[in-house]
């Protein structure tokens, strides 16, 4: 019992560690998701819980894909070490349950509030950077410096901060509390138009339309804040040359592409990866090429142009499944999907950050590798987790049950608080 009460104690402050480590180097967001996980595998454990989260529905569309990506590796021509890696990656959606089962709600909540704040952080030193308070290089320029798919994942982490702090804004009574977390929002919104990847500026009106049309008391008023939401993102756009031109160089990049020449554009060595990867999916629809095959077929069709042999996904997770396990795969993660958005919706308005959090996985996989790359899929994964955690309670930061926001069972009856969760 001393054990367990210890492991409960310490698993709130292991969230927290999580929420923080989100903008920091992938070793320390290991080490918190492994403590995360080794805390609540243990606490579970002791309380004879774990075939509960075995039986989630959830938890066997995750395994149900794991599995048949496991089963590809025998047609797969993949070095092993690819392989091991590959499916390593493809694991790590198995412990958002355990982690979800165990953790409190309150401390999943306070955990979200945490990963704002740090965002708030972050925006701060773009805003500083983008205003020239930083020194120039090669002085330490914290969080404004990394570069590739960092760089995306920053700007895909504002976005979904700054939802997710609106979010929280909304729960919140008013008072400083509400209008703390709404600087937090504006900061990171702020920030997201100063940062230079396309991913989160995309994203941000997005997850702003799903808060506006998911939200149970504004029933008569979604049509109007849809609208604004509309308007400030066309100020936006219209307001901000950084936005104008990088949508721009995107949208320019695209009408320069030919698939028959070299490419060295961003967006046309994206369109050069749909456009192979696509052809490696036709020629094996139904059971794909096997896991960790991608990096092997793409060096073979594309020899000889150095600049696109070194990357390692096709920046597309849709289609690297479907690379890899055909449509058998894509059916599946279809599935895990599903049964993710289902519990979102029997949970009501509490699940609404868990929403969020799905829906900018959903948004992200189209232009990145979400499971397979640790820098998406570490931080996705762990706010996915404390998103979860948080809709096990219908008071949703103070939130009053009612009849919008109280989850359902299948079979229409009010679920009980302590049953939400399964």
């Amino acid at each position: 019992m001393r054990h367990e009460s210890g492991a409960a104690r310490a698993l709130p402050w292991a969230a927290l560690a999580l929420a923080w480590t989100a903008y920091l180097p992938t070793g320390l967001q290991y080490l918190a998701l492994g403590a995360c996980s080794g805390l609540a595998l243990h606490m579970l454990w002791r309380q004879q819980r774990l075939g509960t989260v075995a039986g989630h529905p959830v938890f066997r569309a995750a395994l149900a894909l794991w599995v048949w990506l496991a089963l590809s590796a025998a047609w797969s021509p993949a070095p092993a070490s690819a392989i091991v890696s590959h499916l390593w990656m493809y694991a790590l959606p198995l412990l958002v349950l355990p982690i979800a089962f165990a953790l409190e709600a309150a401390a999943a909540l306070r955990a979200l509030g945490h990963f704002v704040a740090a965002s708030a952080l972050v925006g701060s030193f773009v805003l500083l950077d983008a205003a020239g308070w930083l020194p120039t290089p090669p002085a330490w320029r914290p969080f404004v410096d990394v570069l590739g798919n960092q760089r995306i994942a920053f700007s895909l982490l504002l976005a979904l901060a700054g939802a997710l702090a609106l979010q929280l804004a909304i729960d919140a009574r008013r008072g400083r509390a509400q209008a703390l977390r709404l600087g937090a929002a504006l900061l990171c919104l702020a920030a997201l138009t100063q940062q230079d990847r396309r991913t989160g500026l995309l994203l941000a009106p997005l997850l702003l339309a799903v808060l506006v049309l998911a939200q149970p008391r504004w029933r008569g008023r979604r049509l109007r804040r849809l609208a604004l939401v509309a308007l400030a993102t066309l100020a936006v756009g219209l307001g901000s040359s950084q936005v104008r031109e990088r949508l721009a160089e995107g949208v320019a990049e695209l009408q320069a592409y030919r698939s028959s020449g070299p490419v060295d554009t961003s967006w046309g060595m994206r369109a050069r990866m749909v456009e192979v990867t696509a052809g490696l999916v036709l020629e094996r629809p139904v059971i794909g090429h096997g896991v960790g095959s991608w990096v092997t077929l793409w060096h073979a069709r594309v020899r000889g142009e150095p600049i696109l042999t070194g990357h390692t996904t096709p920046h597309n997770e849709y289609l690297l499944l479907a690379q890899q396990g055909g449509v058998v795969a894509l059916l599946l993660a279809l599935l895990l999907w599903l049964q993710a958005l289902r519990g979102v919706r029997r949970r009501g308005a509490a699940a609404l950050p868990a929403l969020l959090v799905l829906v900018a996985i959903a948004w992200a996989a189209g232009f990145n590798v979400v499971l397979r790359d640790a820098k998406f899929a570490l931080m996705l994964l762990g706010l996915a987790m404390l998103a979860w955690s948080a809709a096990r309670t219908p008071a949703c930061a103070g939130l009053v049950p009612t009849r919008e926001s109280a989850p359902r069972a299948s079979d229409g009856e009010a679920v009980a608080p302590a049953d939400m969760i399964r």
